[in-house]
């Protein structure tokens, strides 16, 4: 390792990043860390980048460079140069932590964009690395950045929501970016027509005239109205906008400098760069009217070609990427469909469509526009030719995915292995990476591992299958064998060492299974060993025929890597002989037999390795170094100590920068590589750990380096990473190794019999093919099995049979563990069969006794029955079938009782918030013969801090009445001194000077709600008096409901008394109505619950419609009560003589009432019993006379008092009528009064609410004046910077325009000089060679380089960019020179040493030329920025006077407001004299008047019409008098005037400061002297200070002089480190010399080549700068010799 070279030999892996073209026929993009490179002849080309980490990058298609930018605190971007990968500059300082994205123009400028923290857009020149200028832009995600192909001074920056263009302005090394926002059209045609009828709608409204009054013209924004100032008031618009919007994903710039955008839902529009307005070119149509024709092309059902006129229907997603050529534009996206659109017609229509079948996400053009290549996020890279639809060829088909591991094949193959997440395996060439095959096993793939023995890989699934593949044919890998372990996914593989017999498979289990790796053994599973916890890692070795397994677990969950590990000893014994070394027939190996040995670890570590001499070697789960650790001896019998078995690390060596790393040993043992996260690996001799070879494959900010492995010879390094990307490195430390060399030579041959034999038998494996069971699934196969053993089972019992099960089979897809044990329990069932059929006989017997008991059972009496669990023999199933019902009823209790609970609350919240916290409870009045219903105002608990409040204002309220009192006392005392004498009369007035309720807006006062502390409406001005007057207000309607309330609480107690007295009433009608034996109903008026709401709470027993379910406490409890009744009565029925006495003497009652006895009958004598009327004798009939007299008397006694109840029935019946109707009657005027009260208290609300508006208005109004303060004051500030931007921008163009002129009168010099320097040539001869000075060559206009044969495909060929244009120009010029410089074109007679100085005298004339015109660009380009700037000054001074004009109009709107009150008024309907219209009153031209007004207005009138003519009178008298008026005005105006010059002379006399002090101080001469020693102390003062000052410079001059010789020191320091690295750098140029060798042929020739030309190159500069300097001294000497002459032009 020490004498090698590690390098980048091939990456591959491809997710979709951007392409672009280098050459003509070669693409790049970024793989991974590296840039990677692919021609169309199929070379693979990798450039890594050797900074820490690696951002985005960018490739300039036209000077092929390639930036790439770092990833880090403070990085850099670095360009390099095609195909040299040489260093062309170094950009730094354009970010702080992370760039976004990277963008070349066509010319020699860079974008970046930053990532967080702060987001800038900076421009480079990247040639000369500066920085030009940077602004800051949106966070939002970035969707696409470019510049205008034929204008570098334009950028679009696009994201989801917005487009900003941003227009560069240069004034020569200025720059200025300024951002001009693009409108994004609506997601659909109907939505913009939608929005454009609602604006036409909204201004239509706005131009109707209100219909009610106005507010005095106060207009604030709805920013005001939404409290929005400042940046806010920008995010209103975007907040109010609900119209959807395109998502813009993809830009393509036309030669016209504007740009087509394509968009996520399929949109197309085009935007003009100039105007800044878009043009929708195509909208998909909608799913609705699209008929079935154009739905089939769209899914492409239909066979018909495709021709400019087909129908175009671009699906959601197919413009994720566009791109302009002159054939059309190009489009590609998501549905993997390449499109190539006629955008230039009215309608944008289908010129060819190419289906690539894969979504696409790159578009790139060669240079020369010939071909196009697209790539896909799957691994997909093709190339079309432009003109050739049918000419897609593949670049790169690399499958994207995550890659899960890598290895390199045994001996005899120069290939390697990767397999992805998705279950893919490729096959690699080791040497140049170039892509041999592929296989998909069929399932998702987990880990990898390549044999030593035989040519072939085993996969780890993620349903725990081990996949083996064989791969002795590259080009045709196949599927041999499959093994299920597992039933989770299959985390390490690992083989026996260098020896390759064994593999070790584990999961996440705690199982470790072995397996015969050789394929003459058919992959055979050995058996499987057991460990404590999951295994994290696995290491073997090979040492005397013996294999070592070391395995790590995680024995905690809690604890970060492993504490455990276990280690076996397998020897080729006990494998011969394993079948018998199993501990049961599931195959688990004995611990003994394989020397297992549990080890503790004092620190937790990730990875493991071991090395030989029983040493292990693993990385820090906390500090993340190397640890050595020296496992312990393996002894049979002996008795091992816990702090023998606990292991700490013998040494530490440098590791990892990040947890869960790995590590890995070479194949001969003698280096160790270790890889992390961090995304870097680290090798090291195992005799040297401390030094260590470090590179970087994959990044950490992807997750870092999933796996590494060694090739078969140790000279490459493959790597994977969760980036996708596969890398390989190329370590040549066998070259300076011959021994080494030797050695491996020896073991390749010696292996190579071996390896054959091995690859013969895997070559004969046939391939695998697993029969899977039709389209069912698992489940589904083992619920049919279950069916059918269920109905076999019930065919037995029916059919009186012994039921046999069927014997085990294994299920679909079972595991290695599953078989075995479905294979013990045949050899079971084989072994006890008799003894089963045995039991199954007892078994049938006692079922068939059973079923003749239960039988028996269903005939018995009622009484006499069992119950069915009574049959039940299994007493533990029916034990735990009890147990799971009551489980079940307790749960279900369990439900009921939180949900009664969570009911139970409810009601007490709502009990609470509308019950208790009530003062008066909301209840309601019913009338009894009529559906009125009266409420009262239900009232809450006025809180503390409301009454606090209120008494506050009061209080407050008070003062400032008798405040105004005493100043209107003090005001009328001050005017009227006799005003004592009039206080009686004042007292009249006060009583006048009260409000009136027409005045006050309401009549509460006349409802208990007036308050003498109410502030009159139209002394509402301040906040706190609105604030104060709507509490009052509440107050007062408080109050009125109060006062309700009262009276509803007596009409309440009266309904109460009402009810009483029916009830009394009714008793007595109840009395009547039975003694008459009438069938009328008697009517008892109640309560109803809106009266008393209190029986809402109570729940009576007679609502319960369910049965009580009691507990048997309360069950028993009930039963004792009834019990006790029952003794109760049986007591009281015993002998009661009270009672018995009560009926013997009185007939049972103690007061004898008519009716009662009017309901007797006259008794019967005996004799009409028994004998008949005819048979009576004398005596009997005077009896039966007088039987009958008292039965008429007691019929007429019985006839009037019904006559007497029925009468008292009616009175008692008509008066509980006129009650009820009395009550009914109050209850109407209390309705009345309610209607009232709440007209009242609305007119007081409406009072509240129109305060609260105006309140609201105000706080609007402060809103707006802010914002417009922030505005001015931004407006202020940006006003400065663009004065002093002016200042500045405007000295230098004075600047630059003084060089221009230096240059323009050097240029004119030259031309008049000319013939001066040929003096020594005839006239004649100097007017020919000036007609050749003037002869310039000719230039043409620019075009693209055009193909011969093919049609010009560059769209821009017509508008090249600026630097293509300034470089094919020189060039022109140059060959134009050569040209014009031959002999050949030198007139007859000139000698060649006089056309050779005409030749230079012309050269240095056209550059001056050309310097000149590019100065003259650069002048107007500084004056044109000057004209904006100043542009930009004038529209910020007009914004300012705006914002002033709209800040002074405010004030007078807000002073208006505030004194133009609005006032609530009560106006009878008869005195308002305004038209009604047709829905309310228009008062906004109205006037509110008094009556007296008016009538006092006509009095007036008549007066004045009077006063008139007498006035006419006077006027004629009064005019004579002006005449003399206007004379002695006259004469009062000029003595005006000779005051006023008078007064000047006295103004304008100079009075200095002297003068004044001098005619103040009474001492001025002491003042004098006294600021004299002032200002000598102040001297002293300073001299003191200065010295001090001078003595700490003198000591900090005296430190530095000490820094200075100890920097001296390091410097002398560093001088021998310099010598050292020298030494260092002479051994790597010897290193490199040595490796020369192994290079390329072809590379020596092209550098020798490079090399002789950069020679001729040095010599031909040498002899021009000769040239040059003979040329400057003969320009020298002849201006010296012209010196006067010259000095005499110049005067």
């Amino acid at each position: 390792m020490d004498t090698g070279v590690l390098n980048l030999a091939w990456c591959q892996g491809y997710d979709g990043a951007a392409l672009s073209f280098l050459e003509p026929n070669v693409v790049g993009y970024q793989c991974g860390r590296n840039v990677k490179t692919i021609s169309k002849d199929g070379k693979h080309g990798v450039f890594t980048f050797k900074g820490s980490s690696v951002g985005p990058m960018a490739i300039h298609r036209v000077n092929k460079h390639i930036a790439i930018a770092e990833y880090g605190e403070n990085p850099n971007i670095y360009v390099y140069a095609y195909p040299t990968y040489a260093e062309v500059s170094t950009l730094e300082g354009g970010a702080e932590l992370a760039f976004k994205t990277l963008v070349f123009s066509e010319s020699d400028y860079l974008v970046s964009i930053s990532d967080v923290p702060c987001f800038n857009l900076v421009l480079w020149n990247y040639l000369e690395g500066t920085k030009l200028t940077s602004v800051e832009i949106s966070p939002d995600p970035l969707s696409s950045v470019s510049f205008n192909v034929t204008n570098w001074r334009q950028i679009c920056v696009m994201t989801d929501s917005s487009i900003t263009l941003w227009n560069i302005e240069q004034c020569n090394t200025k720059f200025v970016l300024l951002p001009q926002k693009i409108a994004i059209p609506a997601i659909n045609q109907q939505d913009a027509i939608v929005r454009i009828g609602k604006s036409d709608e909204i201004e239509s409204q706005s131009s109707r005239p209100a219909t009610k009054m106005s507010k005095y013209g106060v207009e604030v924004p709805d920013s005001a109205v939404a409290g929005l100032v400042g940046e806010d008031i920008e995010k209103l618009d975007s907040i109010r906008d609900t119209t959807d919007r395109v998502q813009p994903v993809s830009i393509a710039w036309m030669p016209t400098g504007d740009f087509i955008v394509g968009c996520k839902g399929g949109q197309l529009f085009k935007v003009d760069s100039e105007l800044n307005v878009t043009k929708i070119l195509y909208y998909p149509p909608d799913p609705e009217t699209t008929d079935a024709f154009d739905r089939d092309l769209t899914r492409g059902e239909t066979d018909m070609p495709v021709t400019e006129n087909s129908v175009l229907i671009l699906p959601p997603g197919s413009l994720q990427c566009i791109a302009l050529h002159a054939s059309g534009l190009y489009a590609a996206g998501q549905d993997g469909v390449v499109r190539l659109l006629n955008v230039l017609s009215e309608e944008v229509s289908l010129i060819y469509k190419i289906d690539v079948n894969v979504p696409i996400t790159s578009l790139a053009f060669s240079p020369n526009y010939l071909f196009l290549a697209w790539g896909s996020p799957e691994g997909l890279i093709q190339c079309l030719q432009c003109a050739e639809e049918n000419s897609v060829t593949t670049l790169a088909s690399v499958h994207n995915g995550n890659v899960v591991g890598v290895g390199g094949l045994a001996i005899g193959s120069e290939c390697s292995v990767s397999l992805r997440q998705d279950g893919l395996l490729q096959i690699w060439k080791t040497v140049d990476g170039t892509f041999m095959s592929e296989l998909h096993i069929g399932e998702p793939g987990e880990t990898l591992c390549c044999s030593r023995v035989a040519q072939y890989a085993v996969v780890g699934t993620t349903a725990g299958n081990l996949c083996f593949i064989d791969l002795t044919n590259p080009n045709k890998p196949r599927l041999i064998m499959k093994h299920r372990l597992f039933k989770n996914p299959v985390t390490h593989l690992v083989f026996n060492g260098d020896a390759g017999t064994l593999l070790f498979a584990t999961s996440g289990d705690s199982n470790i299974f072995l397996i015969d790796a050789r394929p003459t053994s058919s992959f055979n599973v050995l058996g499987y060993v057991g460990v404590t916890g999951t295994v994290q890692a696995l290491t073997t070795i090979v040492k005397d025929e013996t294999t070592k397994l070391v395995a790590s677990c995680k024995g905690l969950s809690e604890i970060e890597g492993s504490n455990i590990l276990h280690r076996f000893n397998f020897s080729e014994d006990l494998i011969r002989d394993i079948r018998f070394h199993y501990k049961s027939p599931m195959c688990d190996i004995d611990e003994n037999a394989c020397c297992a040995l549990k080890l503790g670890l004092r620190h937790a570590i990730h990875g493991l390795a071991i090395g030989e001499g029983e040493t292990l070697f693993a990385l820090s789960a906390s500090t993340k170094r190397l640890l050595r650790f020296t496992m312990p001896v393996y002894e049979k019998d002996k008795i091992w100590k816990k702090i023998d078995l606990l292991l700490s690390p013998d040494a530490e060596f440098p590791g990892q920068d990040l947890a869960n790393g790995n590590l890995a040993l070479s194949y001969h043992l003698k280096w160790l590589l270790s890889y992390s996260p961090a995304g870097t690996v680290k090798i090291a001799p195992i005799g040297a750990l401390e030094r260590t070879a470090t590179f970087t494959p994959h990044e950490y900010r992807e997750g870092g380096v999933k796996s590494v492995a060694f090739s078969d010879d140790c000279q490459y390094i493959l790597s994977c990473g969760y980036d996708g990307v596969v890398s390989c490195y190329h370590w040549n430390h066998l070259k300076s190794k011959p021994g080494s060399s030797n050695s491996y030579k020896a073991r390749r041959d010696r292996d190579m019999d071996f390896v054959a034999r091995e690859n013969q038998k895997l070559s004969e494996f046939p391939e695998w093919s697993q029969k899977f069971p039709g389209n069912k699934r698992a489940s589904e196969i083992e619920e049919e099995r279950k069916t059918r053993i269920d109905m076999a089972k019930q065919a037995a019992q029916d059919n009186d049979e012994i039921y046999v099960s069927p014997p085990p089979s294994p299920r679909f897809n079972a595991t290695w563990l599953e078989q075995r044990e479905i294979d013990a329990l045949r050899q079971e069932n084989q072994q006890y069969s008799s003894v089963k059929h045995d039991l199954r006989t007892q078994i049938r017997d006692i079922r068939k006794s059973i079923q003749e008991m239960m039988a028996q059972n269903r005939d018995l009496p009622e009484i006499e029955k069992l119950s069915r669990h009574e049959f039940d023999l299994d007493l533990d199933e029916q034990n735990r079938l009890q147990a799971e019902g009551d489980a079940e009823i307790q749960r279900v209790r369990e439900d009921i009782e939180f949900e009664n609970l969570a009911k139970l609350y409810l009601r007490e919240k709502i009990k609470e918030e509308c019950w208790d916290k009530m003062s008066v409870k909301g209840r309601a009045l019913q009338a009894f013969n009529s559906s009125l219903e009266v409420s009262n105002f239900p009232l809450r608990e006025r809180p503390l801090e409301v009454v606090n409040e209120i008494k506050t204002i009061e209080t407050r309220r008070k003062i400032e009445i008798r405040e105004a009192e005493m100043r209107k006392q003090l005001a009328e005392l001050q005017a009227k001194p006799g005003a004592r004498e009039e206080e009686g009369e004042g007292e009249d007035t006060d009583e006048s000077n009260k409000e009136h309720p027409s005045i006050s807006g309401s009549l509460g006062a006349q409802y208990g709600g007036g308050n003498s502390l109410f502030y009159s409406q139209f002394d509402l001005h301040t906040r706190e008096q609105k604030k104060a007057q709507i509490v009052l207000l509440e107050d007062a309607i408080h109050r009125i409901k109060v006062a309700f309330n009262k009276e509803f609480d007596e009409v309440f107690t009266k309904k109460e008394q009402e009810i009483a007295k029916v009830k009394d009433k009714n008793k007595r009608i109840t009395k009547i109505v039975n003694d008459l034996s009438l069938d009328d109903s008697v009517v008892e008026p109640n309560m109803s619950v809106a009266e008393k709401p209190e029986m809402l709470l109570e729940v009576l027993d007679s609502e319960i419609k369910v049965e009580k379910y009691l507990t048997p406490e309360q069950r028993k409890q009930q039963e004792e009560e009834a019990r006790l009744e029952e003794e109760r009565l049986a007591r009281e029925r015993g002998d009661n003589a009270r009672e018995r006495a009560l009926d013997m003497m009185m007939g049972g009652v103690l007061e004898i009432k008519k009716e009662d006895e009017l309901k007797k009958d006259v008794p019967k004598p005996a004799f009409m019993l028994a004998k008949k009327e005819e048979e009576y004798n004398e005596e009997e009939q005077k009896l039966f006379k007088e039987y009958q007299k008292k039965c008429q008397e007691l019929n007429e006694e019985r006839e009037k008092f019904r006559k007497q109840l029925e009468t008292e029935l009616r009175k008692l019946q008509a008066t509980i009528q006129e009650n009820l109707q009395a009550f009914d009657d109050a209850l109407n005027t209390l309705f009345l009064h309610k209607i009232q009260v709440m007209m009242v208290i609305y007119q007081e609300e409406l009072k509240i609410l129109r305060l609260r508006f105006a309140m609201l208005l105000q706080e609007e109004i402060e809103i707006r004046e802010k914002d417009l303060l922030l505005s001015l004051k931004h407006k202020n500030q940006i006003k400065q910077l663009a004065s002093e931007a002016v200042s500045e921008t405007r000295k230098n163009v004075e600047n630059f325009r003084g060089e221009y002129d230096n240059l323009q009168a050097e240029d004119k010099y030259l031309d008049k000089a000319f013939r001066r320097e040929f003096n020594d040539v005839s006239a004649l001869q100097v007017d020919l060679l000036y007609k050749q000075f003037k002869r310039r060559p000719r230039t043409h206009r620019y075009r693209a380089v055009e193909t011969p044969g093919v049609k010009n495909q560059n769209p821009f060929s017509d508008r090249p960019s600026s630097s293509l244009t300034l470089t094919n120009l020189k060039s022109q010029v140059a060959l134009g020179l050569e040209e014009l410089d031959k002999m050949t074109n030198a007139p007859d007679g000139v000698e060649k040493q006089v056309w050779e100085r005409m030749c230079r005298l012309r050269r240095n004339k056209v550059e001056s030329e050309q310097l000149l015109r590019q100065k003259a660009n650069i002048l107007a380009e500084m004056q044109a920025f000057l004209q904006k700037r100043q542009e930009e000054e004038e529209r910020v001074k007009q914004d300012i006077d705006e914002l002033n004009q709209q800040l002074n109009k405010l004030k007078e709107d807000e002073q208006r407001f505030i004194l133009n009150l609005e006032v609530q008024l009560l106006l009878k309907q008869g005195q308002i004299e305004v038209d009604a219209g047709p829905f309310i009153r228009d008062y906004r031209d109205s006037v509110l008047v008094h009556r007296s007004v008016v009538e006092d207005l006509n009095s007036t009138i008549k007066q004045l019409g009077e006063s008139k003519i007498t006035s006419m009178v006077e006027s004629k008298d009064f005019r004579k008098g002006i005449i003399q008026l206007e004379w002695e005005h006259k004469k009062m105006s000029m003595q005006m005037e000779d005051l006023e010059n008078k007064m000047k002379d006295i103004q304008f006399i100079k009075v200095t400061r002297e003068i004044q002090a001098f005619l103040q101080e009474d001492d001025y001469e002491s003042k004098k002297s006294t600021e004299i020693a002032t200002l000598e102390q102040t001297i002293a003062l300073l001299k003191k200070h200065h010295e001090k000052n001078v003595a700490q410079k003198t000591k900090i001059l005296k430190e530095l002089n000490k820094g200075t010789k100890v920097r001296g020191t390091n410097n002398k320091k560093l001088d021998n480190q310099l010598q050292d690295l020298n030494v260092v750098v002479n051994e790597r140029r010897h290193i490199e010399n040595v490796n020369m060798e192994n290079r390329d042929d072809c590379g020596s020739e092209r550098r020798y080549q490079e090399i002789v030309q950069r020679r001729k190159l040095v010599d031909l500069a040498k002899a021009q700068a000769q040239e040059v300097a003979v040329l400057r001294a003969e320009v020298e000497r002849l201006r010296m010799r012209t010196f006067p002459a010259l000095v005499q032009v110049e005067r």
